[in-house]
Order: structure tokens, then C-alpha cells, then sequence
């Protein structure tokens, strides 16, 4: 821009000094003398100035200049609208390619959801189905669970029925063998004990010295207390005849005694070392 500014203000000066010239060339001139005839001008073409060749030169070489920018700032503006339409084509077909990449991916998204929500469907149907059947399984084993229980529970009670109709019976057994033998043992017992008794009575009596005023059917009943040899260590009165002399000699009776007989077996004195002993005066 600089350059086009400096050649206008060159072409500018050399009009200007071309113009000066001329007028000075005029003005120096002498006036022409009248003419006797003056002549009338109809029609006159104007003329131009003629230009110095080098001015003439620089303007046609900056009009081609010109034209010459002016072409180039026209290829410069198709190329770069050549450029901007490639790119907007490169823009769209990256465009158009993105849109069909997101429309793929989509579509393979869509489809990898509708498989996973199929497969979830399936898996739920499947996990549905099996809960079904264990939970069928589970009522069968309850129920067949309950029917055993309750079949073991009917033995159950049958058995125990028939285990106390047998305790029952076998009590019943028991209690009259132990009755019997109740009954034998203390027969036997008391046949024991009458002997033991009558050892005692024997040994008392023989040793016992009848006081003046006794009488036939007077008794006294004393405890005694033995060792275990059969020594006597305590007698005491514990039913009076109503008499104290009768009841002292029979104390001192038991006491010469000693040592009295033992039992053969204990089990016939339930208090064994010490047992009653009833003395009768008999006739």
C-alpha cells in the first residue's frame, strides 16, 4: 500500500512540473498581431497533452499491476473458497461419519441392552422357575417331613401306650410279688423276731428274780440299748406295770443278762442296737 502511495505522489509531481513548464513557455511568448479576417472555430476536437513516454509506461504497467492484484487477490479468494468448501465437505463427511458412528453405536448399545435385558428376563424366568420348584421341593419335604413326624409321633404315643400298659402290668407284677414277698419277709421276719424274742425272754427269765407282790399277767416294757457283742448299755422303763418293784427287777434282770443273744439279721429290729422288750409275768 505504501508503494502505490509513493508512485501516485511521483505521477502527481511530474504533472505538476510538466504543467508549470508549459505555462511559463506561454506566458513568454509575444501577443500575434490582428488578423484583418478573424476566423470562427465550428467544431474543434479537444487534444489531449501528450504524456512523456515514461509516465505513460509506469501507468500502464500499474494498471497491469492492477489487474495483476487484482487477479491474484481473485485466485486467493477461490482458493480459500475452495478451501472452506473442502473443508466444510471434510466437516460434513466427518459429520455425517460421526453421525453414522454414534447411529452404529447406538444401535449396537440398543441391541447389547436388549440381550442384557434379555438374558436378565431369561436369568429372572430361570431364578423364578427354580425358586418354584424349591419351593415346591421345600412344601413336598415339609409336608412329607410333617407326615413322618406325625406317623413317628402316632408309634411314638402307641409305643409309649403299650410301654405303660407294660410298666402298668409289670407294676402291677412287681406290687403283688413285693406284696407276697412283703408278706413272706415278714412272716419270716416275725417268726425271727418271735424266736429272738423268745431267746431274750429265755435269758431274761432266767435271770430274773420274782418280786413278793408280782402278779400273773403283769408287764413292763423296757428300750435297751446293746453293743455290738450283745452288751447291754442302757435299759429303761418306757411302759410301766404300775409297779416300780416289779419294773426294777426286771431291769436288773436284763442287766444280769447281758450280754443278751444277737439277731441273726438286724433287719427283723428296725432301731437295732436299741429295741423294746416286753417282760410278762405269766402264771
Amino acid at each position: 500500500m505504501g508503494r502505490y502511495l509513493l508512485i501516485a505522489v511521483l505521477l502527481h509531481l511530474v504533472l505538476f512540473t510538466i504543467l508549470m513548464v508549459r505555462f511559463d513557455w506561454w506566458s513568454s511568448e509575444s501577443p500575434p498581431a490582428t488578423a484583418a479576417i478573424q476566423a470562427v472555430v465550428v467544431d474543434r476536437l479537444p487534444q489531449r497533452d501528450p504524456q512523456p513516454p515514461a509516465v505513460e509506461r509506469d501507468r500502464e504497467q500499474e494498471e497491469i499491476r492492477k489487474r495483476e492484484e487484482k487477479r491474484k487477490q481473485e485466485e486467493r479468494k477461490r482458493v480459500e473458497a475452495e478451501r472452506l468448501r473442502k473443508e466444510r465437505e471434510q466437516a460434513e463427511r466427518r459429520a455425517a461419519e460421526e453421525k453414522r458412528r454414534r447411529e452404529i453405536e447406538l444401535a449396537e448399545r440398543k441391541r447389547a441392552q436388549q440381550e442384557e435385558q434379555r438374558r436378565a428376563e431369561e436369568a429372572r424366568r430361570k431364578a423364578e422357575e427354580e425358586k418354584r420348584k424349591k419351593a415346591e421341593q421345600e412344601a413336598r419335604r415339609k409336608k412329607e417331613e410333617e407326615e413322618r413326624r406325625k406317623r413317628a409321633e402316632e408309634e411314638r404315643r402307641r409305643r409309649e401306650a403299650q410301654r405303660r400298659r407294660r410298666e402298668e402290668e409289670l407294676k402291677s407284677l412287681l406290687a403283688a410279688e413285693e406284696e407276697f414277698l412283703e408278706g413272706e419277709r415278714r412272716r419270716k421276719n416275725q417268726a425271727e423276731l418271735e424266736r429272738y424274742i423268745e431267746r431274750v425272754r429265755s435269758r431274761v427269765e432266767s435271770r430274773w428274780r420274782e418280786p413278793p407282790n408280782a402278779r400273773e399277767g403283769m408287764s413292763t416294757t423296757v428300750r435297751i440299748r446293746l453293743s455290738p457283742s450283745g452288751e447291754v448299755l442302757v435299759v429303761k422303763t418306757v411302759q410301766s406295770s404300775g409297779d416300780a418293784v416289779f419294773d426294777r427287777s426286771v431291769e436288773a434282770a436284763v442287766r444280769k443278762a447281758s450280754p443278751l443273744p444277737l439277731p441273726s439279721d438286724t433287719a427283723i429290729l428296725p432301731n437295732f442296737p436299741e429295741m423294746n422288750f416286753k417282760f410278762i409275768k405269766e402264771s
